[in-house]
């Protein structure tokens, strides 16, 4: 099955994260602290700090070993900050297979905190776990404005190992929404 991807411009990204904030406050349910998931979380968690007005940290949760292939759910990083007796605001990008919103929400109750509710900007319906709030529904592979690099030069290595020419890779690529001067960048600096 051919994998069907999701490209997200900048603008997307911010009005998602202001829709799941409007969503937050119109809810009238305060928290005292975000906690983003790095990496995929760090921006929207970012966002949502200073949307919500409320403070942030951060855990570090590694487990794509590569596209579409997710190893072991581990923490590398931990939380630096005390959450006992607060309201959690866990925030991640993607709610995929819901393995990492479980790991974490597990890990932080360690922690004591008063409540753990979660947030993504996306929501996989296959996902064990449906985010408390969420900004869009989707099935296909998402591609976060902040990845370029790491999309540009995984997707030129994977089409170069099968053969395809570099005009074939270009048109690839721009069909996905990357640019001219984000391409050259990659293969300037990564793909020597």
């Amino acid at each position: 099955m051919q994998i069907r991807y999701l490209p997200v411009s900048w603008s997307e990204y911010h009005s998602l994260s202001q829709k799941v904030s409007a969503t937050i406050l119109a809810h009238d349910k305060p928290f005292d602290i975000i906690v983003a998931i790095g990496r995929g979380g760090l921006t929207f968690g970012h966002l949502l700090s200073d949307f919500l007005r409320i403070p942030i940290a951060s855990i570090t949760i590694q487990s794509y070993t590569d596209i579409q292939k997710q190893g072991e759910v581990e923490i590398t990083d931990g939380l630096s900050r005390r959450i006992e007796g607060k309201r959690v605001l866990l925030v991640d990008d993607i709610a995929d297979t819901g393995k990492t919103l479980v790991r974490a929400v597990s890990y932080l109750k360690e922690f004591s905190p008063k409540t753990v509710t979660t947030a993504t900007l996306f929501y996989k319906p296959h996902s064990t776990v449906r985010p408390d709030y969420f900004a869009r529904q989707t099935t296909r592979w998402i591609l976060q404005p902040f990845e370029v690099t790491e999309w540009v030069y995984t997707f030129t290595k994977k089409m170069t190992a099968e053969g395809k020419s570099k005009k074939e890779i270009q048109t690839f690529l721009e069909q996905l929404g990357y640019n001219e001067q984000q391409i050259k960048f990659v293969r300037r600096h990564h793909l020597k």
